[in-house]
């Protein structure tokens, strides 16, 4: 059973006009309410966010753990391009 929430945060975001535009001529085509469409995008920009905003100190020790999953990828056959 999924919890039930007690109480509703809302939030208003101010658009450019243009931008507001395009957000609900794509709700229209997608057939989705613009606030799931905000939701979605706040979302992912902000995963994007915690992965890519990294303190300097912070970059070495990252690519050191993320070196382990490109030993999984197959051997490079280089070639020209």
């Amino acid at each position: 059973m999924a919890p039930r929430l007690l109480y509703s945060i809302y939030m208003v975001v101010e658009l450019a006009g243009n931008v507001e535009e395009q957000l609900q001529e794509l709700a229209e085509r997608q057939g989705r309410d613009v606030s799931v469409l905000v939701e979605e995008a706040v979302r992912e920009y902000l995963i994007a966010a915690a992965i890519t905003d990294l303190a300097a100190e912070e970059v070495a020790a990252t690519q050191d753990a993320l070196v382990g999953e490109l030993r999984e990828l197959p051997a490079w056959k280089g070639g020209g391009a």
